[in-house]
């Protein structure tokens, strides 16, 4: 028997209400923890007036089921009518384990696939005319796996959600989805979807790329983030080419500014971060991008949120307020251009409510560009909705804070339309060669081959006048290669490492480099072969061959050299090839 916490009449109001949904062609908008649900009477309207559309929320299954066969929907039924009121759209993430299961929590429920069904066709047909993007789970392929279950488990707990939600509601939309940026575990579900008979039985495709996210301010860190859309279409094509145009979201994205000790430095680059996050996703073609968090709740771990716990604004919810009242609730992109001494900077036109925006900013660890314009233009800074003339021949001052360019002339558009389907320029091309390398302390030390460790390394001078970058005692040394070279499905690959002493005693390392994982462990292994240095003074090489690489940056880089007991010592070169050197 059926009990519902609210009358039949009021629920038959309710759902009639709920109808008139709010615009999800936006893409702006905000996810939410469990926690968050409960305030979201509080914050909605605020983020409402800042421009977010769409909010990622649901009650996971044990507040809506908690003994089998008896429903409650009075939570679910307050946060629809909180973003109804709010005029937010909700996305659902489907997830949790119900108490009667026996499971672990968040435990994939792979012993009883119908009761799962039943909670989805319930919810679905209760909601179908709110509620039309049904996420399966949260970051199955991380912290949310209770049960160790595989990508193939995910690809069949997906098929049953896929099949229950479309018998509720034809047109419902239900999303594959992973913690970080995992395409392999989304592939290896797509193909385990195909084994098992029920191909393609999703509609799109959700990421959290929160590393890649997090390396945006290191210098050519915004190289893979721009290809994402371009490594998930080759997923598509390999493992479901029918579906090979699907949307792309990302559900989750944030930044915690709680722990640095300078908070207003930390939320100035939070607020620089979340535009240029936003922004270089719409020009991939992501269809919807959602910030974690809304407000910072009480119970959940603080400094996410665009709103403080208090309700207080930080600086990246003004950054959000000044971005969509520029560009438009549903902005177009029109293409992109490379800015700037040597085309280093950042640059993505978008069609604005009256006129194109170009959103700019210098590429980090470059020295500030001067740019102008033949013609009048009006430029935004993110802390300010006053537009300022800027006149046609005057410098304005290219920085790391995102700038918005109103009224662009004509010239700056059409170049940027002619760029629009053209690959993004930054960092090259790769495709077509054999090997990628770095040379730390060379004037040009990258050749497809990145450094991607937080801190700065000083360089170092040898008698023979050949230089090297000094590496600390145990300090491991992590790198990413760049997409155009890079497969995210298994691969082969030799690493060549030169080094040279710089002081005696032990030198000594292992290789660390990323796989497809399928369970949620850590997407990194050792090659288990040690390197160990001689005492000759000189440069030194060792290669490692490597059989299973899959070079998708879900931890922000692919490979680290990891030194154990290790005194001092510097890199020359790092170079990895697809063939024997």
């Amino acid at each position: 028997m059926i009990r519902l916490p609210l009358p039949a009449l009021l629920a038959v109001v309710l759902l009639g209400a709920w109808a008139h949904s709010a615009d999800v062609s936006s893409p702006w908008g905000v996810a939410t923890s469990s926690s968050g649900m409960r305030g979201a009477g509080e914050w909605m309207p605020r983020l409402h007036e800042a421009g977010a559309v769409t909010v990622r929320a649901f009650p996971e299954w044990p507040t809506i089921e908690p003994r089998k066969g008896e429903w409650n929907w009075e939570k679910a039924d307050a946060l629809v009518k909180a973003a109804t009121d709010n005029h937010f759209a909700i996305t659902a993430c489907m997830m949790g384990t119900v108490p009667w299961s026996g499971e672990k929590s968040h435990t994939f429920p792979m012993s009883d696939l119908e009761a799962w069904s039943g909670f989805i066709g319930q919810s679905v047909a209760r909601y179908k005319d709110r509620i039309h993007y049904w996420e399966v789970w949260n970051e199955g392929n991380g912290g949310f796996n209770g049960g160790h279950h595989t990508s193939a488990d995910y690809g069949r707990l997906a098929a049953a959600t896929y099949a229950a939600a479309k018998k509720a509601d034809p047109s419902a939309q239900v999303g594959l989805t992973t913690a970080s940026f995992d395409p392999a575990y989304l592939h290896k579900a797509i193909l385990a979807q195909k084994a098992a008979g029920t191909p393609g039985q999703f509609d799109y495709l959700c990421i959290h790329p929160y590393e890649l996210a997090d390396g945006i301010g290191r210098p050519n860190g915004e190289i893979p983030y721009l290809w994402m859309t371009h490594l998930l279409r080759d997923v598509l094509q390999d493992s479901a080419p029918d579906k090979a145009k699907a949307d792309i979201w990302i559900t989750e994205i944030g930044r915690n500014v709680a722990k640095r000790k300078d908070q207003p430095v930390a939320e100035h680059e939070a607020a620089s971060s979340l535009v240029k996050l936003y922004v270089m996703a719409l020009a991939q073609g992501i269809r919807h991008v959602q910030w974690f968090e809304a407000q910072d709740p009480a119970g959940e771990e603080p400094g996410f949120g665009l709103l403080k716990r208090a309700g207080t604004p930080r600086a990246s919810y003004q950054a959000f307020k000044t971005m969509t009242a520029t560009l438009g609730p549903s902005p177009k992109y029109l293409g992109w251009l490379a800015l700037g001494d040597g085309g280093h900077c950042f640059g993505f036109v978008f069609q604005g409510p009256s006129t194109p925006v170009l959103v700019a900013w210098k590429a980090a660890g470059e020295e500030d560009q001067q740019l102008t314009f033949r013609a009048n233009v009006q430029v935004r800074a993110l802390a300010d909705f006053a537009a300022k003339p800027l006149e046609g021949g005057d410098v304005l001052t290219l920085g790391d804070e995102p700038v918005f360019i109103a009224n662009l002339p004509a010239y700056l558009t059409g170049e940027a339309a002619g760029n629009r389907e053209l690959p993004f320029p930054w960092g090259g091309d790769f495709s077509r060669v054999r090997t990628v390398s770095v040379e730390p302390a060379a004037p040009t030390p990258n050749a497809g081959l990145y450094q991607t460790t937080s801190q700065a390394n000083q360089h170092v001078t040898f008698p023979d006048g050949t230089r090297g970058m000094l590496v600390g005692a145990n300090q491991s040394t992590r790198f990413h290669v760049h997409p155009s070279f890079a497969s995210i499905l298994t691969r082969e690959y030799y690493v060549r490492l030169t080094v040279r002493r710089v002081a005696p005693g032990n030198v000594g390392m292992n290789l660390h480099y990323e796989v497809a994982d399928s369970q949620g462990a850590a997407p990194y292994r050792n090659v288990g072969t040690w390197f160990a240095l001689k005492n000759d003074e000189g440069w030194q090489t060792y290669t490692w061959h490597i059989k299973d690489a899959c070079f998708a940056k879900m931890w922000g880089y692919d490979l680290a050299f990891v030194p154990e007991q290790s005194q001092p010592f510097a890199i020359g070169k790092v170079e990895v090839s697809t063939e024997p050197f």
